[in-house]
């Protein structure tokens, strides 16, 4: 009988994004953030509250790759006391900053921090479906921000074979936006990508109507998680670590796709695994089914590396 391979996911904690989400929701009250985060809320004017969810949320330039906000810090700072005592050898993060800035803090008083090996992943970024899902401006100055940290040593060598570190997220599309996209950056420039990108959300929500600003599919957000996961047990397997010495810090969509058990007749998620914030969830990898596809037939690239028993 094949042996469990659980490990650990985290969802990142509250970043500015969630912060109004949840505020504009009245799932929060304004009294429960501090007193800089109550400032920013109530900075927002009247018609850009009308129309948060959708305009500023959504779409607003402002809220691109949002930081933690406060709440968020202190949610990371909290998890401490659930990995401190675990023996964590790995940690396979997401690009996006919340969910850096979420593995620095959570990890940054371990008592073996400084052994700890944390691997950026291009694929478990978050499925594309409002500006803060897509990466800062320049990626390159978040990965110089995270790579000079004195204590934790972040490894970004994932994104050495991308033709462009700043458009990783595209490269991982489904086919046909992914096309769409990158062909109007190529004739456009890329210093006007994000604005490509924004343009391209919001014709789709004007085509598609409500919820239709994605630019990926449920299919493909699931077709990632899957190809996470083989190549997870893989390194599991090839460089003998122990499944739950691994931690993956990611974002609540694209752990929702990965782990979920059944889709419905539009794909999206039934039934799923949602980690709270930064709390770490176990997760038996044998419930994720293979994919039977490799990157280079889904995607026209590969960006995981290749895994041999002679690698270190």
């Amino acid at each position: 009988m094949e042996k469990p391979t659980t490990v650990y996911l985290v969802r990142h904690g509250m970043s500015l994004h969630n912060l109004f989400d949840k505020y504009m929701h009245k799932e929060m009250a304004l009294s429960q953030f501090s007193e800089s985060e109550q400032k920013l809320i109530t900075s927002i004017s009247s018609s850009d509250r009308k129309f948060l969810n959708d305009k500023l949320l959504k779409f607003d330039l402002r809220l691109i790759d949002p930081p933690l906000a406060e709440i968020g810090i202190a949610q990371a700072k909290a998890g401490q006391k659930h990995v401190n005592g675990m023996n964590v050898k790995y940690v396979f993060v997401s690009p996006l900053r919340r969910a850096l800035e979420t593995s620095m803090h959570l990890f940054s008083a371990h008592p073996h921090r400084d052994s700890i090996k944390f691997v950026v992943v291009p694929m478990i970024r978050e499925t594309i479906s409002s500006m803060n899902d897509v990466p800062c401006w320049s990626f390159r100055d978040t990965r110089k921000d995270f790579e000079k940290l004195p204590d934790l040593h972040y490894d970004f060598s994932m994104f050495d074979g991308i033709p462009d570190p700043d458009l990783y997220f595209l490269y991982t599309l489904d086919k046909e936006m992914r096309d769409k996209v990158l062909a109007r950056v190529s004739a456009e420039g890329l210093q006007n990508h994000i604005q490509i990108v924004l343009e391209t959300m919001l014709e789709k929500k004007r085509v598609g109507g409500k919820h239709h600003n994605k630019l990926e599919t449920y299919t493909n957000a699931r077709l990632r998680g899957m190809v996470f996961a083989d190549w997870l047990r893989r390194f599991i397997s090839v460089k003998g670590v122990k499944p739950e010495e691994v931690v993956v810090v990611a974002h609540s969509s694209f752990l929702c796709h990965m782990t979920a058990d059944e889709f419905n007749e539009y794909g999206r998620v039934k039934t799923f695994a949602k980690p709270e914030f930064v709390v770490p969830y176990p997760f038996d990898l044998r419930r994720v089914p293979t994919c039977g596809k490799t990157e280079e037939q889904l995607w026209g690239t590969k960006i995981l590396p290749s895994l041999t028993s002679e690698q270190n």
